[in-house]
């Protein structure tokens, strides 16, 4: 949470705007308390707020007051028998109706700021980016440029689709949006080289990125191309050089061992809609650069069915160009797997309709990069000062409640009631709710 307040993400949601207003407790409170919810083991928005409504040190340090957090502060959801313990310091539900009162454009302003820092604190290194699209159940799907260049991808832009809405489209609307707010964000220069999967080898679009933006296309080319049947024509009259290789990839943590035989094609031209939009662009004589993989082990594979990279980038020889393309599973590997499974993007998300899945979906990936980031040097000394800047913080408007506690490279946030009981002195009073034991009996790590 520190990292997270450090790269300005609460102060983007403090100025987000809300359709209308409503009385009791105010949205930037209730929006900083959302923002914190991704980082809990609990995936769904209820168990997740029941959680850290247990924890008062870091409601305190998200802006709750002690009596908020004791007494609670709206007077909705009203029991017969009293106020109930998962009502403090507020229902799960008005968590919901805070967020149904932001509009999709806010996310997108929430989403640039947050991403903006990252690029301005220069956590974001490296000129491979890659674009995939992946659903999210029936009704939506997200589509992301991510940074791979380094061992731990770092998203940089993001559009979330409804209903049957394609990423691709005939003029690629959503990844040129997508490429223009990166570019914004982190420099006409901060993408060099942009892999893609066989659902991005559009003609025009390559254009525009190549001569355009000036940004290199490495990408699977669909064998449904007349260059595709090009390039096998080469390969079938014997006419390409063949090199095999070994290495060893990793799928989903395990590690395989993988031999191919690559082949450079070279230049071909025997695209007419890339070629056309080139010369739109002032190309005299456009041209495609392609190489061809087979794949010899652990399953050998068919001439007929090896698939073909085309760049336009001219690479030393195919085994370069194969290894080039290979960050690009960080997208899905690292990516939407650790978003889907980790953060439990998919199946938890709090609700149903359009404005649950912006928030969720927006907070979650905010959430990933910081964690993303704080695996960096860079990211962790970053969080050291915030944690310095908190405790900083705390002491002044709090006195020493809550407490940080160091060991090593870890930190931890106590209530001070917490602490006095370890040590043998309980509190007589304290912000703890009375009104029974936590659903969950271990806080969040």
């Amino acid at each position: 949470m520190a990292l997270h307040i450090e790269l300005g993400v609460f102060d983007a949601l403090d100025h987000l705007p809300v359709d209308r207003q409503r009385a009791g407790i105010d949205d930037a409170l209730l929006l900083r308390t959302l923002a914190t919810l991704p980082f809990l083991p609990e995936p769904g928005l209820d168990p997740a707020a029941r959680l850290l409504f247990q924890e008062p040190a870091i409601l305190l340090q998200l802006g709750w007051a002690p009596t908020q957090i004791q007494a609670g502060d709206n007077h909705r959801h009203r029991h017969p028998e009293g106020r109930q313990v998962e009502s403090l310091p507020c229902h799960p539900d008005t968590l919901r109706d805070a967020f149904r009162r932001v509009e999709r454009a806010a996310w997108l302003r929430v989403q640039r700021t947050g991403v903006a820092a990252l690029y301005h604190r220069q956590l974001v290194r490296g000129q491979v980016y890659a674009i995939d699209g992946t659903g999210l159940g029936n009704d939506f799907r997200l589509v992301c440029l991510v940074c791979v260049s380094a061992a731990r991808p770092v998203i940089v832009a993001w559009r979330l689709l409804e209903g049957a809405a394609s990423e691709k489209g005939r003029e690629a609307e959503v990844t040129r949006e997508l490429i223009e707010q990166a570019s914004e964000l982190g420099g006409p220069e901060c993408i060099g080289l942009l892999l893609a999967d066989a659902l991005y080898a559009d003609g025009p679009l390559i254009a525009w990125l190549a001569y355009a933006r000036g940004i290199d296309v490495l990408t699977p080319l669909p064998p449904d191309r007349r260059m595709y049947a090009d390039a096998l024509g080469l390969a079938r009259r014997g006419l390409l050089a063949w090199t095999r290789h070994r290495y060893v990839r990793t799928i989903r943590g395990h590690k395989q061992a993988r031999t191919v035989e690559v082949a450079a094609v070279g230049e071909l031209t025997s695209w007419d809609s890339f070629v056309e939009a080139a010369r739109g662009y002032g190309v005299p004589d456009p041209s495609l650069w392609v190489a061809l993989v087979r794949e010899i082990a652990p399953k050998e594979q068919a001439l007929e069915d090896c698939w073909a990279l085309v760049s336009t980038r001219r690479f030393a020889d195919g085994y370069a160009a194969l290894q080039a393309f290979r960050p690009r599973w960080h997208i899905e590997d690292d990516g939407y797997r650790e978003l889907k499974e980790g953060f439990g993007l998919e199946d938890q998300r709090w609700g149903r309709d359009a404005a649950a899945a912006h928030c969720r979906t927006t907070l979650t990936i905010l959430a990933f990069n910081t964690a993303q980031v704080y695996r960096g040097r860079g990211g962790a000394r970053l969080a050291k000062l915030g944690i310095r800047r908190l405790r900083r913080q705390a002491r002044r408007d709090l006195g020493r409640a809550p407490v940080v506690i160091f060991m090593d490279d870890c930190y931890g946030v106590m209530a001070v009631e917490e602490l006095l009981a370890v040590v043998g002195f309980p509190a007589r009073q304290g912000l703890l709710p009375a009104l029974g034991e936590p659903n969950h009996p271990h806080g969040p790590t």
